[in-house]
C-alpha cells in the first residue's frame, strides 16, 4: 500500500509539472504571476487556475480507507506563495469546497475541506518572503511539510471515529508530507526554471542586439545617408545572427541588403512596397504567407519576413527588414528582436542627427560672431591709415596689410577650432590696427606660458580683447589690455583684463542666468563655451572699479585631430 501510494503521488506531481510548464507558457498567466499588484478580475483569475490545479489533484488522487491519497496542497500553497493572499485563499476555498462536496459524507470530507483552507493561509502568510527571496527550496520543503503535518493533526481531531483516523494517518502521514514537500519544491522550480529560461533567452537577445548597434555605431553617425555605411550595418547584422537577408530602407527604396544567393527577389518593388506601408502604423509586421500569384510567394514559402520601423520623433524614416527561415517556434522571438534592434538603430540615428544639428547650430554661431565685426572698426582703421599714410606711408603700408590680414582671417576662415597661437596672431592683426589709432593710450601685453599649444575655438577672443580695448579706459583715457594663458592643473586658463572702471554690476549676473542685456559679443562667446565644454565652463567675470578680468578654463590636452583640423603653426612673441 505505501508503494501504491508513493506512486500515485509521484504521478500526480508529473502531472502539476506538466501543468505549470503549461502555465508559464500562456503570456496572460505570466504576466499575471510576475506582476505584484494584479487588479480584482486577473487576481480572481488566477485564484480559479490554481483552484482548478488542486480540483485536478483531488480527482487524481488514490482512495486509501476513506481518504484520499493526493498532492492538492501542492496547488493551493504555491498559489498563496506566487499569488498572495487573495489568491492563496481563493484557491483554498475553491479547492476545499470542491474536496467536501466530491465526498460528501465521508469521515475525512470536513477535515480534509478544513486543511485546505489552512494551506491556502499559509502561502499567503509566507508569500511575502517567498516572493522577496527569502525561502530557498529547505525552506519550502520544510513549509509543506509542517503544512501536511497540520493536516494530519485536523484529520486526528476531527475524523470520527477516531480509531479510524489514526489508522488513516499511520498509512497517510510519511507519503504525503514526504512526497508534497518534494513535490513542491518541484512544482514552483518549474515556474522559476520556465521563467529563468525565458530572462536567459531575452538576456541573450539583447546582448546580440547590444553588439550589433555597438559595431554599427561608426556607420550610423551620418545617418541613413551614406549608402556604404548602411551596406556595412547591414553586413553586420547579417554575419551577427542567423537571417538569411538583412534590409535597411529609407521611406522611398532600399539602402542596403545582404542576402543569401537564393532571394535576388527582394530587390523587386513588389516587395518593397508593402514593407513600406508597413511602417505606417509605427509597429513591426510579420509577412509569413502568400498565395501562389503574390510576389511574396517565393520568399515566405520557405522564409517569414520581419520588418521593422526604424522612427525619429515620432515618424518613420525607414525600416530595418529581416528574412528568416520558417519555424514553428519562433516567429515571436524574431518579431521582438527585429524591434529592439531597430529600436535601438532609431535612437542611435536620432543621436546622430541632434549632434548633426549641434555641429549646425555651432557654425551658425560662428558666422553669426563672424558678421558682428564691427563696421566702426573698418571705419576708424581706415581713416586712421588714411591720417598716417600723409606723414608715415611706410607705417601706413604695414597697416593696410594688418587690415588685410585681419579680414582675411575673419571673414574666410571656416575651422571651428584653432591653435592657441593661430588665434593670437589673428588677434595680433587687430591689436596693430587698435594701438595705431590710439598710439599712447592703449598698452597690450600677451603672455603665454611655455609649453602651451592647446586648442581653442576659432574667434573665441576677438570679442574680448574688443570689449577690453572699448570699455577698459581708466579715468585718463589710457588702456592697458592683458592678454594670458596659464595651466592650472589639467586645465589651462585664458584670461582678458582691463585697467578700466569694471562692468556694470547687472551684466555679469544676466550673463550667468542666461539673459540678454544687449551685449551681443560676450553672451555668445558664453554660450559656445559652455556648449563645447560643459554648462559649467563658461565665461568668469571678475570686476572691480580698478579694472575687469574675464576668463575662462580648457582642457590642457585637446586632440587636434579631434576637430579634423589642419593648423598653421604660427609663433607668437610678448608685445609691450
Amino acid at each position: 500500500m505505501p508503494d501504491t501510494m508513493f506512486f500515485s503521488l509521484l504521478l500526480n506531481i508529473g502531472l502539476l509539472v506538466l501543468i505549470a510548464t503549461l502555465l508559464t507558457k500562456i503570456p496572460i498567466v505570466r504576466s499575471m504571476l510576475l506582476y505584484d499588484k494584479n487588479p480584482p478580475g486577473c487576481i480572481a483569475a488566477l485564484a480559479a487556475i490554481f483552484g482548478l490545479v488542486s480540483i485536478i489533484s483531488t480527482y487524481t488522487g488514490v482512495r486509501a480507507q476513506g481518504a484520499i491519497v493526493n498532492t492538492r496542497v501542492i496547488g493551493v500553497l504555491a498559489a498563496g506563495l506566487l499569488g498572495g493572499p487573495y489568491v492563496g485563499m481563493g484557491a483554498a476555498l475553491i479547492g476545499g469546497l470542491h474536496r467536501y462536496f466530491f465526498d460528501i459524507g465521508g469521515f475525512t470530507a470536513v477535515s480534509c475541506a478544513l486543511s485546505t483552507l489552512m494551506e491556502g493561509l499559509a502561502g499567503s502568510i509566507f508569500s511575502r518572503r517567498f516572493k522577496m527571496g527569502k525561502i530557498n527550496s529547505a525552506g519550502i520543503f520544510l513549509i509543506t511539510a509542517l503544512v501536511e503535518t497540520g493536516q494530519m493533526g485536523i484529520i486526528l481531531l476531527i475524523s470520527r471515529p477516531f480509531q479510524a483516523a489514526m489508522q488513516l494517518v499511520e498509512v497517510i502521514a510519511f507519503p504525503m508530507i514526504i512526497m508534497n514537500a518534494l513535490g513542491m519544491i518541484i512544482f514552483l522550480g518549474t515556474f522559476n526554471m520556465v521563467f529563468m529560461e525565458e530572462d536567459s533567452q531575452f538576456a541573450e537577445k539583447m546582448r546580440l542586439a547590444l553588439g550589433i548597434v555597438e559595431q554599427s555605431l561608426p556607420h550610423l553617425r551620418k545617418g541613413l545617408y551614406s549608402t556604404a555605411d548602411m551596406e556595412a550595418a547591414a553586413e553586420i547584422i547579417y554575419q551577427s545572427t542567423s537571417c538569411a537577408a538583412v534590409l535597411i530602407t529609407d521611406t522611398r527604396k532600399i539602402l542596403a541588403m545582404k542576402a543569401d544567393a537564393g532571394l535576388c527577389a527582394l530587390k523587386g518593388d513588389s516587395i518593397l512596397v508593402p514593407i513600406l506601408e508597413s511602417l505606417r502604423d509605427l509597429k513591426p509586421t510579420i509577412f509569413d504567407y502568400a498565395e501562389k500569384d503574390d510576389p511574396f510567394y517565393p520568399i515566405l514559402k520557405n522564409h517569414m519576413i520581419v520588418a521593422a520601423p526604424m522612427v525619429e520623433t515620432d515618424h518613420p524614416i525607414g525600416s530595418l527588414t529581416m528574412v528568416v527561415k520558417k519555424h514553428w517556434h519562433n516567429s515571436r522571438s524574431n518579431l521582438n528582436f527585429a524591434s529592439e534592434l531597430a529600436r535601438l538603430f532609431s535612437t542611435q540615428l536620432e543621436l546622430s542627427y541632434l549632434e548633426y544639428q549641434k555641429k549646425l547650430r555651432r557654425k551658425a554661431e560662428f558666422k553669426a560672431l563672424q558678421s558682428q565685426v564691427n563696421p566702426h572698426f573698418l571705419y576708424n582703421s581706415l581713416n586712421t591709415i588714411s591720417y598716417i599714410s600723409r606723414e608715415n606711408p611706410d607705417r601706413a603700408r604695414e597697416l593696410l596689410l594688418s587690415l588685410s590680414s585681419y579680414y582675411r582671417q575673419t571673414l574666410e576662415n571656416d575651422q571651428y577650432m584653432l591653435n592657441l597661437h593661430t588665434e593670437l596672431s589673428h588677434i595680433s592683426s587687430y591689436l596693430d590696427l587698435e594701438k595705431a589709432r590710439f598710439e599712447e593710450k592703449l598698452r597690450v601685453v600677451i603672455d603665454v606660458e611655455d609649453g602651451i599649444n592647446c586648442m581653442v575655438p576659432s574667434f573665441i577672443l576677438q570679442p574680448l580683447v574688443e570689449n577690453a580695448i572699448r570699455y577698459g579706459a581708466d579715468h585718463k583715457g589710457n588702456r592697458l589690455v592683458s592678454i594670458h594663458a596659464h595651466t592650472m592643473d589639467d586645465k589651462i586658463e585664458i584670461a582678458v583684463s582691463d585697467n578700466g572702471m569694471g562692468f556694470p554690476r547687472d551684466i555679469p549676473k544676466q550673463l550667468y542666468a542666461g539673459e540678454s542685456y544687449g551685449g551681443v559679443g560676450l553672451e555668445n562667446v558664453h554660450k559656445r563655451l559652455k556648449s563645447i565644454y560643459g554648462q559649467d565652463n563658461g565665461l568668469h567675470i571678475e570686476s572691480s572699479v580698478n579694472g575687469s578680468r574675464v576668463f575662462f578654463l580648457i582642457p590642457a590636452a585637446v586632440s587636434e585631430s579631434r576637430y579634423g583640423e589642419e593648423l598653421a603653426a604660427t609663433a607668437h612673441q610678448k608685445i609691450v
